[in-house]
């Protein structure tokens, strides 16, 4: 089991503790929980929309189990909306990323843990990417790559713009050393 800082960051939380190599978890910006909400609901919006019109053609075509079909799909709906509205702040606790002289670790999940290890002398390139939601709140999300497949790319979503910034410009300034 891991814990996260529950505070913001900012640059200070970006550097190492000079007496030791132990580096604390930081989180990801509470404000990601909103934006991970607004892109479900959108998401769900979506597939209610389209299923919804399946319904109808459905209930036309077999109007004995009309209100059936109808009470279904407002069953998955409220179901839909709440897991839209109750993941992202689970999902918010169980992220976390640090970062060292030598590697940058993201952990997530709670079920499913997923701990990424990403060596720094690996690092080929960084991209900051912000979405219209997440300019909105302010946030942006690093991809990492290095060699290899898909799988050779971590994603630190949730970033404050500054900090994400920051965080690039460190890691690059840092691949930039054991590339040479």
């Amino acid at each position: 089991m891991f814990s996260f800082d529950s505070g913001m960051q900012d640059s200070s939380s970006l550097e190492a503790n000079p007496s030791s190599d132990i580096v604390e978890f930081q989180s990801l910006d509470p404000r990601i929980i909103q934006v991970w909400r607004i892109a479900g609901l959108i998401f769900c919006g979506v597939v209610l929309l389209i299923s919804l019109v399946g319904v109808v053609i459905v209930s036309l075509k077999a109007p004995v189990t009309r209100p059936w079909i109808f009470v279904g799909w407002f069953l998955v709906a409220a179901l839909l909306l709440w897991f839209c509205l109750t993941m992202p702040p689970r999902r918010y606790r169980n992220w976390g990323y640090r970062i060292n002289d030598k590697v940058l670790e993201t952990r997530s999940g709670k079920m499913f843990q997923v701990l990424r290890l990403l060596p720094l002398n690996r690092l080929q390139h960084v991209d900051l990417q912000r979405g219209p939601v997440e300019r909105m709140f302010g946030l942006a999300r690093l991809q990492l790559h290095t060699a290899g497949t898909h799988e050779a790319t971590i994603t630190i979503p949730g970033l404050a713009a500054d900090v994400a910034t920051q965080l690039r410009d460190r890691l690059v300034a840092r691949g930039g050393k054991d590339a040479d």
